[in-house]
């Protein structure tokens, strides 16, 4: 059982890191646009010139991978979630690409003005904006996977993680409802049993987007272009999470990620986010190896996934 867990936290972790690559291309793009050019995605291919993602290569990921790792990190250094720590990680990152504006790989608007603020020693209790985006909910799966033994830490810690960029009623509970989304799929429950229970606990921080969780369940035979139609795919926390948890119910995995990078709008949240559930659930067989023989520091996230392991079999023993 030791090994089948360790090998679902590497599956998290990879998966998150393939979706974001998959859909980073053409994040932002329309469906109809991504048709047009590529019909679905299927395949790690470069952003084209005039992207705003151009100067990266097939299989390198974004920020949203970026912040899963500072997060994760985060967590291996102190050997538990600190949120001064993670603060810390945010700002050293920040720094990094203020300094040097190509190093920016997609940093959202409410993440960037958030670090920016932290940056002239604004306390992260106040940093946080009130925007209901998705930004930290992308990054939250590592909470998830090192207390999963325990959801009301795993509520807690995923809430608190959001404060510092995040700090609308929707984005915490999106944030919320994605770590024990992660954390429930290592157990092995069933992906609709998981949105009942990751929408249940998000209720706590935002009914509304509780609400639009659960309506997932009723768009399941629907054609899928309709169903995320309806429920939308922009960077708006209330449609990013409930697309990635439709794929994930939807689709096996990896046409799970097929669909969500070609679905348009924030595609490489959604398929990020999808992707962590999947392997959360299904561990890493299912990734493809076209994608993962050029995923950027493939290595660096296998190792991350190992390291956050120890740390959850400290803290959940029965790994």
């Amino acid at each position: 059982m030791a090994e089948e867990l360790l090998d679902r936290f590497r599956g998290c972790m990879l998966g998150l890191a393939v979706g974001d690559a998959l859909g980073m291309p053409v994040e932002g793009l329309t469906r109809d646009q991504i048709r047009d050019c590529l019909g679905e995605v299927r395949e790690m291919v470069a952003p084209d010139q005039d992207h705003f993602h151009c100067g990266l290569s097939p299989g390198q990921y974004t920020d949203d991978t970026e912040q899963t790792l500072l997060l994760a990190e985060t967590i291996i250094e102190a050997g538990f979630f600190d949120v001064e720590r993670f603060t810390s990680k945010l700002m050293e990152w920040g720094r990094c690409w203020t300094l040097d504006p190509s190093l920016n790989r997609g940093v959202g608007w409410t993440s960037k003005t958030a670090i920016q603020d932290l940056l002239r020693d604004r306390p992260w209790q106040e940093a946080g904006l009130s925007t209901p985006t998705c930004g930290s909910a992308m990054r939250t799966a590592p909470i998830g996977l090192v207390y999963h033994c325990n959801l009301d830490l795993v509520s807690r810690y995923a809430d608190l993680q959001s404060l510092p960029t995040h700090s609308s009623k929707a984005a915490r509970a999106g944030s919320v409802a994605v770590a024990v989304g992660v954390a429930l799929s290592l157990f092995g429950f069933a992906p609709p049993r998981v949105l009942e229970m990751a929408a249940s606990f998000s209720e706590r921080a935002d009914r509304e987007f509780a609400r639009r969780l659960l309506i997932v369940k009723e768009l399941l035979d629907l054609d899928p272009p309709e169903a995320l139609a309806e429920i939308g795919t922009s960077p708006m926390v209330a449609e990013t999470v409930p697309a990635a948890f439709y794929c994930h119910l939807k689709f096996e995995p990896e046409e799970a990620l097929i669909a969500a990078a070609s679905s348009g709008g924030d595609t490489d949240t959604i398929a990020s986010i999808a992707g962590a559930l999947a392997g959360a659930s299904r561990g890493s067989a299912w990734i493809p190896e076209r994608w993962l023989s050029c995923l950027e520091e493939k290595e660096r996230i296998e190792q991350v996934a190992a390291d956050l392991a120890d740390i959850a079999a400290r803290i959940c023993p029965r790994i």
